[in-house]
């Protein structure tokens, strides 16, 4: 399936999708509390089926249809999930309705595109949308989201298929090493330097921070300065979400098979903190492993336990001593000086195709087509 974004013109209707975000946020809120409520009762949790019976009796919006407040519901379902299987830390909590972003038509009734205009049929409003390119397939979901700046966006997901593009890789194989000094380094000598975009408005989020905490809270002027912040984090945000599409795709045009590391970010930002998270190598990968299925490109992740750096590219040969500050290295068995990310790339480069040629399924993602 692909999902196609588009940006809703701000009109004076807009006020009446504020509106239905607010009913969106009764509902989270009120299934929140019969669920703490239940709980503290009877120590058990309310299935998603019960729930979902108890709003189609009781509980009705003016302006939701009842598919809406069912996907909120799942929504929750699915935070409540992730906490059980401790892939959260804490549990779903309750949220303002100035905090809910977004609402779903997951049936064809509700609303109706035609052209650039989608239009609701519960309100009885039009909105005109910038239709930057077509969709294909049959329409499977319908997002309406609205950003921390409080322009709202339309996504449409359809059921199309991701179309195959031209390749220029004739099979040739790469490894690739993330790093803190350099984004990338290739096993081939190519070095991608790191933009740091948050670094480069650093000054300037400083001094929007500053100018927010003189303002007085829920004031008019505070909520000018947080819009003022709110779009510099959304331009830095999109300045490296198209960095890292096109670096993406002049990566796989140009190869085959793409060896990657596979990272522990979370003890990386604990160690480094915010340059981890400009870095957003996390993000980086799903989009590289997404346009990989354009170009029939094998996605291979390494172990992240492989002492890629410590370990010669040229005998095997491991040094146990290296230390982070050390950016290069002369091998102690077989005098071969290394370049430290270069010789990571490198051996990532071999093990993944070690692990292509294996079979392993620890370390082979699977081929994209």
């Amino acid at each position: 399936m692909l999902t196609y974004k588009y940006k809703l013109y701000r009109t004076h209707r807009t006020i009446w999708l504020d509106r239905m975000l607010r009913e969106c946020a009764f509902v989270w809120n009120h299934a929140l509390s019969l669920q703490r409520r239940y709980y503290r009762m009877y120590g058990k949790y309310i299935s998603t089926v019960d729930m979902q019976k108890h709003f189609a009796k009781r509980i009705k919006r003016n302006l939701l249809y009842s598919h809406n407040s069912v996907e909120v519901l799942q929504r929750l379902d699915a935070a409540y999930q992730r906490f059980f299987r401790k892939l959260a830390k804490r549990p779903p909590k309750f949220r303002r309705a100035a905090d809910f972003q977004s609402f779903v038509y997951k049936l064809s009734g509700g609303y109706k595109i035609d052209g650039n205009c989608f239009s609701i049929n519960r309100i009885k409003k039009i909105y005109k949308f910038h239709k930057s390119r077509d969709f294909s397939g049959n329409i499977k979901t319908v997002r309406v989201k609205r950003d921390p700046c409080g322009d709202f966006w339309l996504y449409v997901t359809t059921d199309a298929k991701v179309e195959s593009s031209n390749t220029t890789h004739d099979g040739a194989v790469v490894g690739i090493d993330f790093g803190l000094k350099t984004y990338l380094t290739l096993s081939d000598g190519r070095v991608y330097e790191n933009p740091q975009f948050f670094k480069q408005t650093l000054r300037d989020i400083r001094k929007a921070h500053r100018r927010l905490s003189r303002t007085i809270k829920d004031s008019s002027n505070h909520r000018r300065r947080r819009l003022e912040l709110d779009r510099l984090y959304r331009k830095i945000s999109n300045r490296r979400d198209a960095y890292q599409w096109r670096l993406a795709h002049e990566l796989c045009r140009h190869y085959s098979t793409i060896c990657l590391e596979t990272l522990s970010l979370d003890g990386m930002r604990r160690l480094w903190g915010r340059k981890v998270t400009d870095l957003s190598h996390a993000s980086f990968v799903s989009r590289l492993e997404f346009v990989a299925t354009k170009y029939n490109t094998h996605i291979v992740h390494v172990d992240k336990w492989f002492a890629s750096s410590k370990t010669c590219s040229c005998c095997g040969y491991v040094n146990k001593e290296l230390r982070l500050v050390d950016r290069s290295w002369t091998c102690p068995q077989c005098g071969a000086h290394h370049d430290r990310d270069l010789n990571a790339a490198l051996n990532i480069k071999r093990s993944g195709m070690d692990a292509l040629i294996s079979g392993s399924k620890s370390a082979f993602s699977g081929r994209h087509a």
